[in-house]
């Protein structure tokens, strides 16, 4: 869990300076909810047997961006304010996906409740137990009535 946190920590650092972050407000205790995500999804997978999956900086980055574009822009949609989806995303953060899935939520204050959640959602269910994905990475931001939070799961070519 200290790899998990200590990587989390470097989630804040990777909005600053980015323009598409620029004006985004995140949590107080983004790291400490970002790893309780972490935690959440890895427990997910073991008890269903699968691989745990490896945090990616450059996955984090694509889904801090679009957590952020929904909240600057006012909606909620795997669809990006520029019309843009997943693969778009992640590839223009230099991510070469194979494979590539995105789970989002909105109107949950607290992690755990996410993870339970998306685990009783058929389609985001299947994206976080897929069994060839291999890295995830972590949004969230802080929209005028609770957070926005993205998760982004892949395997890379």
């Amino acid at each position: 869990m200290k790899v998990l946190l200590s990587a989390f920590v470097l989630l804040l650092g990777l909005s600053a300076g980015t323009s598409a972050m620029a004006n985004c407000a995140t949590p107080t205790n983004i790291n400490a909810m970002a790893t309780e995500i972490a935690a959440g999804l890895n427990a997910s997978r073991r008890a269903n047997g699968e691989a745990p999956l490896t945090f990616s900086r450059v996955l984090s980055r694509a889904a801090m961006r679009h957590a952020c574009d929904m909240v600057n822009h006012g909606f909620f949609d795997h669809r990006g304010s520029d019309g843009s989806d997943s693969s778009a995303r992640v590839r223009t953060v230099g991510y070469k996906a194979c494979i590539v899935a995105e789970n989002i939520a909105w109107g949950y204050p607290r992690p755990e409740q996410i993870i339970d959640g998306w685990m009783n959602s058929p389609g985001h269910r299947r994206n976080m137990l897929h069994p060839r994905i291999e890295e995830f990475g972590v949004g969230i931001s802080q929209g005028p009535r609770g957070p926005y939070w993205v998760l982004v799961v892949g395997k890379e070519c």
